[in-house]
């Protein structure tokens, strides 16, 4: 059944139909068991949502986000119309919307069992807490800081960072791959990473005869995402070259895992420990880099979609507007300001 799915969301899939086959199996039902009433109260339970929670108790972990659940969302379904055991009342349920004529389903939720969307508003990481994980003792090595730093200024995801190869940069004016005149990486997706970091967005991509890596996502670099990339080359990737037998860019730097390349799991402990040495109230991570990053372009470029779409990497323009741009209305603040101060016979409040 998971192989109708990319390789890259296989895993994702593949973990929350375990999630699934361990709450049946902990409340006793079984496949032909099942009704809808059943999973509804299942997606209740996943989500948090107290109310007509069924069963006991399955898991030890904090509820799904939306977002989350309607991957779990996703896999349920296509595990009930794939399976010959479900009884008929459920593939009726799942399949409700196929008698709906077309010009209507587009109105009409695909997944019965996904939750409601509700308004999409990522965290905005303020810039004081940007500002705190650079403080002196708080990243710990030049490979830490190239990390933070890189997020910072691109936004790329963490997927994304840890699978870059050696033969994706190319750190410098008018690379001889001539797709773009400013230095640059290109954001591939690969299956075949050691440290199976994957890219979420699969552009096709190719190398050329001169060994140069074309397409992909192509991102823009910045001169401290340069800097950082050579600091962390000199001091700590060069000690380490004869442990490694990969092209990742990122690896571990010491212990007994030295020289393997770096896992996004590596990438989101450093944050945690990063957040605890700074003493922040919570712990950072990595994508809330990328709402911070799209919101800021989207503003400082008069809210154009289509050039944060395309420099994000994402197909439509629409994506930018319905989330990422949602943090960039902080900067209404000013105009709301001036709009209530020049209200008549408001009180400034200054003495």
């Amino acid at each position: 059944m998971l192989k109708q799915y990319k390789e890259s969301s296989q895993q994702t899939y593949a973990y929350g139909l375990v999630d699934h086959l361990n709450w049946l199996d902990a409340n006793r039902l079984t496949v032909a068991s099942v009704r809808a009433d059943h999973l509804r109260l299942y997606m209740n339970a996943l989500t948090g949502q107290g109310a007509g929670v069924y069963g006991v108790a399955w898991r030890e972990r904090p509820p799904l986000s939306n977002s989350a659940a309607a991957n779990v969302a996703t896999v349920v379904k296509a595990f009930y119309l794939t399976s010959n055991q479900a009884d008929p009342s459920v593939v009726a349920w799942f399949s409700r919307d196929s008698s709906i004529p077309q010009h209507r389903r587009r109105a009409v939720t695909q997944n019965p069992l996904s939750p409601r969307r509700g308004s999409a508003r990522p965290r905005f990481l303020p810039d004081e807490i940007v500002t705190a994980l650079f403080e002196p003792g708080v990243l710990t090595s030049a490979r830490d800081v190239m990390v933070v730093t890189w997020l910072v200024d691109s936004g790329i995801r963490v997927g994304g960072l840890c699978g870059l190869r050696f033969p994706d940069l190319h750190l410098v004016r008018d690379h001889p791959c001539g797709q773009r005149k400013d230095p640059h990486v290109h954001i591939v997706g690969r299956d075949d990473n050691p440290n199976r970091a994957r890219a979420k967005a699969y552009h096709s991509w190719r190398t050329s005869p001169d060994g140069y890596v074309n397409d992909g996502v192509i991102r823009a670099v910045s001169e401290a995402m340069i800097g950082s990339f050579y600091a962390y080359l000199l001091d700590e990737y060069h000690p380490n070259q004869h442990l490694v037998d990969h092209e990742q860019v990122l690896i571990h730097t010491k212990g007994h895992s030295a020289g393997a390349a770096l896992t996004t799991g590596g990438v989101r402990k450093m944050l945690r420990r990063a957040s605890q040495r700074a003493d922040l109230n919570s712990y950072i991570t990595p994508h809330a880099f990328r709402h911070r990053a799209a919101a800021n372009l989207y503003a400082a470029s008069d809210f154009n979609a289509d050039l944060v779409a395309q420099e994000f990497g994402w197909s439509r323009a629409e994506q930018v507007t319905e989330l990422y741009g949602r943090s960039a209305n902080r900067h209404t603040m000013k105009y709301l300001t001036e709009a209530w101060d020049s209200i008549p016979g408001r009180p400034t409040g200054r003495d």
